[in-house]
């Protein structure tokens, strides 16, 4: 008998000692992601974008050679103001509608939209 409560008491023991090994219960887990949430900072709105920036720099001597800044109400203007407001893509037909695309673009926030590096120059386009 004695034997058997021994058995029993280092079972309970080594039970005791691996629990804090286990994955923690529920109620833990909903505790642990309450605190996560609580102390992670507010998302801030996108800033609005008001400027589209084009830039075309010489690799060589790191000079700007084109530095375009247009407000972006007045491409948008351009867009709209457009005979053809679809541009084509490739012989497949696909089309993009300028307005829409600045539209969503604009919904974005600042962003760059692209950067080329050739040999001798590097050219950025981006919205800010």
């Amino acid at each position: 008998m004695k034997k058997v409560i021994a058995i029993t008491v280092m079972l309970l023991g080594l039970l005791l000692l691996t629990s804090s090994l286990l994955p923690a219960g529920d109620n833990d887990d909903y505790q642990v992601i309450k605190k996560a949430v609580q102390e992670t900072s507010k998302v801030e709105p996108a800033k609005e974008v008001k400027w589209f920036k084009v830039l075309v720099t010489d690799t060589k001597t790191g000079k700007e050679k084109v530095k375009i800044t247009m407000p972006i109400t007045l491409v948008e203007i351009f867009a709209r103001c457009a005979d053809n407001k679809e541009v084509k893509l490739g012989r497949d037909g696909c089309s993009l509608n300028l307005p829409e695309l600045l539209a969503e673009l604009k919904k974005v926030g600042p962003l760059a939209i692209i950067e080329v590096n050739e040999e001798d120059e590097t050219v950025k386009v981006w919205l800010e």
